[in-house]
């Protein structure tokens, strides 16, 4: 294969006038990528099975009841987290807000509460339901905090990392573009490296006709960008000097297709995320108020 196949064949699909295909790539992965995951996932792990371990001795331990002074201190503290959820939507949009400090610490403080709150109300729970009113409020609290997840996951795909501006589908092309420059010249040596590149690059990009397709690709993007990075990695030598970066170049590059190829459903999904998950906030304030009357009436 010509090896200059792959960058004209990228170039002519991805032209966007104004932009220099040869432009350094922002935001594309790199080594830290695996270093934060060395750090960050076992920690992840550790944390849900130390959690998992307390809320099962906390189910059957009966150390504790909701209405306990433990109990109803937790469940007050994790509520009323919940409801400062509440604010964020004001400082964000309206305008007497706006000198509330800067969005990216109510982001935080957001996030943060909307996963301590629903902690310290299940533990207050003691894993239990008790009541009807008690089961709804619990539900409502499991889908907002399910729809707060998937929307940082979606968030995270079409931003500049946890507090940047929002990404344009023209600035991911461009990106690539600089991405796939470089590894044209650095992979010169590499035909069969450079073909699976290409290769990926086509699937990824070819336009599939119906949601179904787009749907069915979207989900399996991933695990085809797994499959290429270690067939790339069985046709490069793994003691060379370079061989590290070489294996971190191709890993930007086919993170940098996929990002570009995932864009515009990612897009779509934080779309209708937004538009689902104002009123499940509300409804989690409505029940939550409820079971708390409920709770002190009889």
């Amino acid at each position: 294969m010509d090896k200059r196949r792959l960058i004209t064949g990228l170039k002519q699909e991805l032209y966007i006038e104004g932009m220099p295909g040869n432009a350094k790539a922002r935001g594309v992965p790199n080594n830290s990528r695996g270093i934060a995951k060395l750090i960050i996932w076992p920690f992840i792990l550790m944390a849900s099975a130390g959690l998992g371990w307390l809320g099962w001795d906390v189910a059957h331990g009966h150390y504790y009841k909701p209405g306990d002074e433990i109990g109803y201190n937790m469940g007050l503290i994790g509520g009323l987290m919940m409801l400062t959820l509440l604010t964020y939507p004001i400082r964000k949009h309206f305008r007497f807000a706006l000198r509330w400090g800067a969005i990216k610490y109510w982001f935080s403080l957001h996030m943060m509460f909307g996963i301590f709150g629903p902690l310290l109300v299940l533990f207050h729970s003691t894993f239990h339901i008790n009541s009807i009113n008690a089961g709804v409020a619990l539900f409502s609290m499991a889908l907002v905090a399910g729809s707060g997840v998937i929307g940082r996951y979606a968030y995270r795909h079409i931003h500049r990392g946890l507090y940047g501006s929002k990404l344009t589908l023209n600035e991911l092309k461009n990106e690539l573009l600089g991405s796939e420059s470089e590894a044209e010249s650095k992979l010169k040596n590499h035909p069969k490296v450079l073909l699976l590149l290409h290769d990926f690059q086509q699937y990824a990009l070819e336009t599939n006709p119906g949601f179904f397709g787009k749907l069915v690709k979207f989900m399996t993007l991933p695990i085809r960008r797994q499959i290429a990075n270690l067939r790339c990695t069985i046709y490069m030598p793994r003691y060379s000097r370079n061989s590290r970066k070489r294996r971190e170049m191709v890993l930007d590059y086919l993170y940098a297709v996929e990002r570009v190829a995932q864009f515009d459903m990612f897009e779509r999904i934080f779309s209708l995320w937004h538009v689902a998950h104002i009123p499940l906030v509300y409804l989690l304030a409505a029940t939550a108020i409820w079971h708390v009357i409920a709770v002190h009436m009889y």
